[in-house]
Order: C-alpha cells, then sequence, then structure tokens
C-alpha cells in the first residue's frame, strides 16, 4: 500500500459502514477472502452498488465496466428474503436462472429488473458466505431492500481480479468510490 501512497483505514465492522455508503448510492469494489469459483460466482470479488435507482445500472456501465448497456446485472440477496422478489423462487447461487420479480417489488429494485421484468440472482447464505451475508442483510435494514447490485470485479476485457494489486489498479483506473480489502477502506476523497 505504501509504495502507491494508498490510505486506507481498519474499519471494525466494514458491513455496517460499507452498509451506509452504499445506502448513499457510491459504488464500491468488495475483495473478501479467497476467490469464489464457478460460473458466474460472485460475492468476494465484486463491484456493489445500491439497487434502489434504475439509473445506476447505466452509472456502472458508464464509469466501471465500460460494456453494452444491455448487459444485465445480479442482484444479491439474501437466501431469507428471496421468496419476496422472486416468482416460484429456489435457490441460486450463481446467478444463472432468471426469474419473474414480483411485481410489487420490480420499483424497489430498478437497476437489476431487466426490461421484460425478469431478474437473474445469486441467493446469499450465512453459512456459506457470512461477510456478504452480513453486508447485504445491514443495507436490507438500512433501505428496507436487502439486495444489492453485484457485477464481478474487473472491467471490460479483463480477468477478474485476483490480486490486491490488481484491485487497487482497478480502482485507480475507474470511477469507483471506494475499494474494500478485508476490513481495509480506501477511497479517492
Amino acid at each position: 500500500m505504501k509504495q502507491r501512497s494508498l490510505c486506507a483505514r481498519y474499519v471494525e465492522n466494514i458491513e455496517e459502514e460499507l452498509a451506509r455508503l452504499l445506502a448513499q448510492n457510491k459504488i464500491l469494489a468488495w475483495f473478501q477472502g479467497r476467490m469464489e469459483s464457478g460460473p458466474r460466482a460472485l460475492g468476494n470479488r465484486s463491484i456493489l452498488m445500491s439497487t434502489a435507482r434504475a439509473e445506476n445500472k447505466d452509472i456502472i456501465n458508464e464509469r466501471v465496466k465500460y460494456r453494452e448497456a444491455f448487459r444485465p446485472f445480479c442482484p444479491s440477496l439474501t437466501i431469507e428474503a428471496a421468496p419476496q422478489y422472486l416468482v416460484r423462487y429456489r435457490v441460486e447461487p450463481f446467478m444463472i436462472t432468471s426469474f419473474d420479480t414480483i411485481e410489487e417489488r420490480k420499483a424497489r429494485i430498478p437497476a437489476v429488473v431487466h426490461a421484460d421484468g425478469t431478474a437473474r440472482p445469486q441467493t446469499v447464505r450465512r453459512d456459506i458466505n457470512p461477510c456478504y451475508w452480513t453486508l447485504i442483510t445491514e443495507f436490507g435494514e438500512l433501505t428496507g431492500d436487502p439486495v444489492l447490485l453485484d457485477t464481478s470485479f474487473n472491467i471490460k476485457g479483463e480477468p477478474i481480479i485476483c490480486h490486491p494489486r490488481e484491485a487497487i489498479r482497478c480502482f485507480y483506473d475507474s470511477g469507483i468510490d471506494y475499494l474494500v480489502i478485508g476490513n481495509y477502506l480506501s477511497s479517492k476523497e
């Protein structure tokens, strides 16, 4: 960190602090523990934002991902909340299957609902990813919706971030507001 003059501060309850930033519509790069594997696995190498505003999808595409506007983003939500948002819900840990979104919830999470009213979710279980589950839960307590916009921690044409050095480079080379590595929080402000 010293080599790049990066200032980071340790935050004891990182999930609570990040939930507040996400509720303020900030873009977070989330680098936690071991890298996940599997098709469309998310939750340890992610770029996160609130789902509450439809334009957040465009903001992420323009400022961070640099990709086509039609590409969907994942709603990561706690497994406990999934039946409140998804029609005929079932466990979906890898953002593979599309579900119809419950009509009353569409307007609450427009950044992750597709034009046809569907969403491709990742359901997050506390026993599998307690840190990510806690972040989503904290966000839900603040906003009423335990659902985050989640996309892989990379930009168009680049592989998923694997090393903290790559995370720092992506943070500075894009419109990400905050970088989180473990319990360390960095900002450009």
